[in-house]
């Protein structure tokens, strides 16, 4: 059983209180074991948006039936025995309508968010029927964060679109989620002849071709038929082809991939393409139901203004994933032509607490000095063992003052580079378990956690190396004043202590409430970081459900909560596997950065913990530089 108790208490005045508050109550120690599976994870802060990535929706009914869309829908008039050539033969492409001629007001249920100066506009449209609306919501959600590097936001329901309200945009993002949902007519008449920019991905273009007319208008603009494309769900595609690198997929996506029958290859630009493969991951010739010939079909394509993804590229992501090929589609889309390529790197030491050991950190700020790389340092304020675990049983707070070489020696960093970023306060919740054991870097602060046998929740067990780390939901204190009070406890004592002001925060564990990352930005305008967003923030039908999904960026981005986050998106190195997380080397982080080459705006930022060999730190840094990435403060990213 886990006893919940507050972790902070603020004065009556709203003040923070005293230090020794930050233990708090509740929780019971923690066996050696527990604490040594902990240590080994180390921060584990990477490992956010893989225990809870957004998931796929289930493989629809046509997808089952191998058959098209448009056969199984008795509202459709479209003859689909009429070859797609036949109907090129005889279409006659639309005239293009200019939409920004009249436009309408913009519905006032819409959400906007990121630069609200900027020129580039994003409009992004999502699902709100049935039974996996939540997912739409988390979809429209990751699309507008990428948007938001290059622009402001706008989120909308699909079903609110009214007629000519693309015009207002420099493009209009549409995540098709809900098999069949019911879109405007508006809307498709004005992607149909429309003069705007459009990004499609995922199910319902076949709604573009539901009568005779349509197809033969889109056949004839766009040089493909939706009409006679399947949703191919029997290949195994694990990989998707995109500006010559092979990117991953996870075979957790079950949904399928819509591939575009392609009819005039004159008028079509593959931007990508899925790779069919075989159990053992050799390409393999891709099914019939591709309408292809060979081991590959098209992922992504584009024509006369129309960019279409046969899948939504947000589900089940990782460092090297698709989504790197889908974030630099929806970032080009607001970019100017021609914008050439910039690289640039970061690098984070990690979990500096007053308890780390100098003999463990000097040698890795010794050499990025050398190297004349700048760098960042994750500092924790607070350093707590609330319960003893590593100090025979008696509780323990210590601060940077109380270890003088190490204060000294961060002194020194920033003379030479370095720039301070608060981790947290304590990086721990009281004397709780979160889920470990109480102590600074081991545990969540801003988030409730514990460990269970299974991987989708149950109940909670002792942590070990191979148990699985839950997300439970908010801590008990949650609120945004309590949040607000906590981190500017710790942003004081950093500056008390002679580190300064610091500007940039990173959430311990990149795992925060809606509540507190809205304190956050009462004491910081900028993080550094991944983060974790939740059900009802565009929907409110969504509000109150469970659930949270975790998103990184390959480019600095403006989020919903009104904050900069500046990009961590390769990991960090790690030499043990634990909660079930595959161990990381410095040639790994390497291997992301090279996949990041494939945005035009991608970085390549990573953190590195003090206790860890620096020859791993050494092979990062070389390779990610003989990649061509120039390493740079943090807040100079991309």
């Amino acid at each position: 059983m886990f006893v919940l108790g507050p972790a902070y208490a603020d004065d009556p005045d709203g003040s923070p209180s005293a230090p020794a508050s930050l233990l708090g109550v509740g929780g019971g120690k923690q066996t050696p074991a527990a604490a040594k599976a902990a240590k080994d994870g180390g921060d584990g802060s990477a490992s956010v948006t893989g225990d809870n990535p957004v998931r796929s929706v289930p493989e629809p009914v046509a997808a089952k039936k191998r058959a098209l869309p448009l056969s199984l829908d008795s509202g459709a008039t479209v003859n689909l025995k009429e070859s797609p050539q036949a109907v090129a033969k005889k279409a006659q492409q639309p005239a293009k309508r200019k939409l920004a001629r009249k436009v309408p007001a913009v519905p006032a249920s819409a959400k906007v968010w990121g630069n609200k100066n900027a020129s580039a506009k994003a409009l992004v449209l999502y699902d709100t029927h049935g039974e996996y609306k939540q997912l739409g919501e988390y979809y429209a959600l990751g699309t507008g964060m990428l948007a938001s590097h290059k622009g402001s936001v706008t989120a909308l329901p699909v079903s609110e679109y009214t007629s000519g309200l693309a015009g207002r945009y420099t493009a209009v993002m549409y995540v098709g989620s809900n098999y069949d949902e019911p879109l405007p007519r508006a809307f498709i008449e004005d992607v149909l002849t429309g003069d705007a920019k459009v990004l499609w991905s995922g199910f319902n273009i076949w709604q573009l071709a539901k009568n005779d007319d349509d197809r033969q208008a889109f056949v004839a603009r766009f040089g493909w038929d939706p009409s006679t494309s399947y949703i191919d769900s029997l290949d195994k595609v694990s990989t998707v082809s995109y500006k010559s690198q092979e990117l991953t997929r996870a075979d957790d996506n079950t949904s399928g991939i819509i591939a575009p029958h392609v009819v005039d290859k004159d008028k079509v630009e593959v931007l990508a393409q899925a790779n069919c493969k075989d159990q053992a991951g050799n390409a393999a010739n891709c099914g019939s139901i591709a309408q292809t010939t060979g081991s590959q079909y098209p992922w992504a394509v584009r024509s006369s203004g129309l960019t279409y993804i046969g899948e939504i590229a947000l589900t089940y992501i990782n460092e090297t994933d698709r989504y790197l090929a889908y974030a630099d589609i929806v970032d080009g889309l607001l970019s100017r032509d021609g914008q050439a390529p910039s690289r640039k790197a970061a690098i984070r030491i990690e979990d500096v607490s007053p308890n780390t050991e100098v003999n463990d950190l000097k040698p890795l700020i010794d050499y990025l000095i050398s190297e004349k790389v700048p760098f960042q340092i994750a500092a924790i304020p607070y350093y707590v063992d609330a319960n003893g675990v590593y100090n025979n049983g008696q509780s323990l707070t210590k601060t940077f003052d109380q270890n003088p070489e190490l204060l000294k020696l961060l002194k020194y960093a920033q003379r030479h580079g370095g720039t301070i970023v608060q981790h947290g306060t304590t990086h721990q919740y009281g004397k709780l378990n979160n889920p470990y054991n109480g102590v600074s870097a081991d545990d969540f602060e801003f988030y409730r956690s514990w460990c269970t046998a299974q991987q989708n929740g149950g109940t909670p067990v002792e942590c070990k190396t191979d148990t699985w780390v839950q997300l439970a939901g908010p801590v008990p204190s949650d609120s945004v004043n309590w949040a607000a009070n906590r981190v500017s406890l710790g942003k004081s004592e950093l500056k008390r202590v002679g580190l300064g002001k610091t500007k940039l925060f990173e959430t311990p564990h990149y795992a925060a409430s809606w509540n507190s990352y809205l304190g956050m930005k009462k004491a910081y305008s900028t993080r550094y970081e991944r983060e974790l967003f939740f059900p009802g923030m565009l929907n409110k039908d969504n509000a109150g459900n469970k659930g949270n999904f975790g998103l990184f960026y390959p480019y600095t981005v403006k989020n919903i909560y009104g904050t900069k986050v500046l990009p961590e998106n390769l990991g960090n190195y790690e030499p043990e596997s634990y909660n079930n997380h595959p161990p990381r080397s410095g040639a790994d982080l390497v291997n992301n950065a090279k996949k990041n080459l494939v945005v035009t705006d991608g970085n390549a930022s990573f953190f590195f913990h003090p206790d860890y060999p620096l020859s791993e730190l050494k092979v990062a840094v070389k390779g990610i530089k003989e990649l061509g990435y120039t390493f740079t403060p943090a807040t100079r990213l991309n």
